[in-house]
């Protein structure tokens, strides 16, 4: 797949960022999505894409 980078690895996770978002902010606890554990996922995927960017570009 030459056409997945980390560029289009960053908006996959923005992507899925603003869904689980979504999915809390309608209140949809029936998928078992409660504040919570969307804050944790949310941190984590923000994390990937902190440390994407460090190993694509380096510490600046």
């Amino acid at each position: 797949m030459t056409w997945f980078n980390t560029n289009a690895a960053h908006n996959l996770i923005n992507v899925l960022i603003l869904l689980l978002t979504g999915l809390v902010g309608f209140d949809w606890t029936m998928f078992g999505i409660d504040a919570a554990l969307a804050l944790k996922i949310t941190g984590v995927l923000t994390l990937l894409k902190i440390l994407m960017n460090v190993v694509r570009d380096g510490v600046a």
